[in-house]
């Protein structure tokens, strides 16, 4: 079996095949899903998510929530949870030896397509100045700015002059949370026996932090009062209508600045189906 796939049974004939990211602020989106008869688990980097989804290797994805106004096929996404912020996220940051004021080249950690648009996006409103942006080819002490994503943020805190952390950057310039990654569907695609299992999968996780914690946090370099933190201070899993505002400035902002192409409306699947019990 591939190695990105979490799944108690070989057997994959009848199953969701159901994309999602493997860092740790996922875990409580995913709690369980590992263990369902019904669900192929395929962890992956965030900017893998949309094409997998497009190609049907998947059947819903956590896609990078940039991916919705990129995907080379339309989306809808299913609106019961997501992964954001409200101010700090932690986990998406800029880290440099330079003021950040003068930085016009950056090295980025393309695992999400939507961070590297946020920090062009935040460079213009914040510094008046736009980005050049390149994949992180080097090792990343290597460069004078580099943007990074995810787990491997945490051992790079605190070990850089200045450092930028994209989350509460958004927040201060727009008074908005914002949106990092969304649960995502082809249009078209019939949702309410999914929208029922991530529902519960969400639900069950939000309820089961310390377990989260318990067996994952050291696995993704997280040690256990930081990870707690991080779930009580940095991460949100609401997908309700103030995430779905910021989330349509986003898409604007970035319609504005030419990093879109087009601007899709916002689609979101109708969640009227009942909550299963995960036990």
């Amino acid at each position: 079996m591939d190695s990105n796939i979490v799944s108690n049974n070989d057997e994959s004939a009848g199953r969701h095949r159901v994309g999602a990211v493997r860092f740790f602020n996922a875990r409580p989106l995913t709690y369980g899903l590992e263990k369902r008869p019904d669900i192929e688990l395929q962890l992956k980097e965030p900017a893998q998510l949309g094409e997998a989804l497009v190609e049907g290797a998947i059947e819903v994805g956590m896609v990078p929530s940039i991916d919705y106004q990129l995907c080379r096929k339309e989306l809808t996404i299913i609106p019961v949870g997501a992964i954001g912020s409200r101010e700090e996220v932690l986990t998406v940051r800029v880290f440099s030896q330079i003021p950040l004021g003068e930085i016009d080249h950056l090295a980025c950690d393309t695992s999400s397509h939507t961070s590297v648009v946020l920090v062009q996006i935040i460079w213009q409103l914040q510094y008046g100045r736009k980005l050049t942006v390149e994949p992180l080819k080097n090792d990343i002490q290597s460069e004078p700015a580099v943007l990074l994503i995810g787990d491997k943020v945490i051992p790079q805190l605190g070990q850089w002059q200045y450092e930028l952390d994209l989350g509460r950057a958004w927040s201060k310039l727009t008074e908005l949370p914002f949106v990092y990654a969304v649960w995502a569907v082809l249009a078209g695609t019939q949702t309410d026996e999914l929208t029922n299992i991530l529902l519960g999968a969400s639900r069950q996780g939000q309820k089961n932090i310390d377990d989260i914690v318990h067996r994952f946090a050291g696995g993704h370099g997280f040690d256990h009062e930081l990870a707690h933190k991080y779930f009580a201070d940095n991460i949100i899993f609401d997908f309700g209508p103030a995430q779905q505002q910021a989330l349509k400035h986003f898409y604007q902002l970035a319609f504005q600045m030419g990093l879109i192409p087009e601007l899709r409306p916002l689609r979101l699947a109708e969640v009227t189906v009942g909550l299963e019990s995960h036990t």
